[in-house]
């Protein structure tokens, strides 16, 4: 369980512990604003309302950071995995991490989410984190595979010469 009342901002790769939290829960709006705010730049101590317009929206961008935070409604989210673990409105419910970047982040270049290394190819991503337990696979060229880790699923999606476009980690659908 995780504890809503913690204010400590978590490292890019522990932000998995998030999910399920809602945009008024303490640990979730210190780790945003940690990641959020410049440099040298004061901390803000609430969320602006520039924040709170993108969560609503669904999406928080990381930009610097190339990781990317999603946001379901509070009713999608518990239809979808479970009741949400705080009392909002929107609810953490996946991460995005891009090793090569996208249109929207730059890349990710820091240790990847249930890794003490970063994971920017296939290989890396079958030593970090063994067997997959799903996956696609299409004329010989593989391109998904997902783990289950710490009840989260995480799943990495390959360009077709075994780079890392995404790592996503999610909780796991309720059945």
């Amino acid at each position: 369980m995780t504890d809503t009342h913690a204010t400590a901002p978590l490292s890019l790769p522990e932000l998995h512990r998030l999910l399920g939290l809602t945009e008024v829960d303490a640990p979730l709006i210190a780790s945003i604003l940690a990641h959020t705010t410049p440099a040298g730049a004061p901390a803000p101590t609430e969320l602006s309302q520039k924040r709170k317009k993108e969560i609503r929206a669904g999406f928080v961008l990381l930009k610097e950071l190339g990781v990317v935070m999603s946001f379901t409604p509070r009713e999608t989210h518990a239809v979808d995995f479970g009741e949400p673990l705080g009392p909002g409105t929107h609810v953490l419910s996946a991460l995005f991490y891009y090793p090569e970047g996208s249109e929207e982040v730059e890349p990710y270049a820091g240790e990847a989410p249930f890794a003490s290394t970063p994971v920017e190819t296939r290989e890396q991503a079958l030593a970090a984190y063994g067997e997959p337990s799903d996956g696609e696979e299409d004329e010989g060229i593989v391109e998904w595979e997902q783990w289950q880790v710490e009840d989260r699923e995480l799943t990495a999606d390959y360009a077709d010469d075994g780079a890392v476009l995404t790592l996503t980690v999610a909780l796991p659908l309720s059945l």
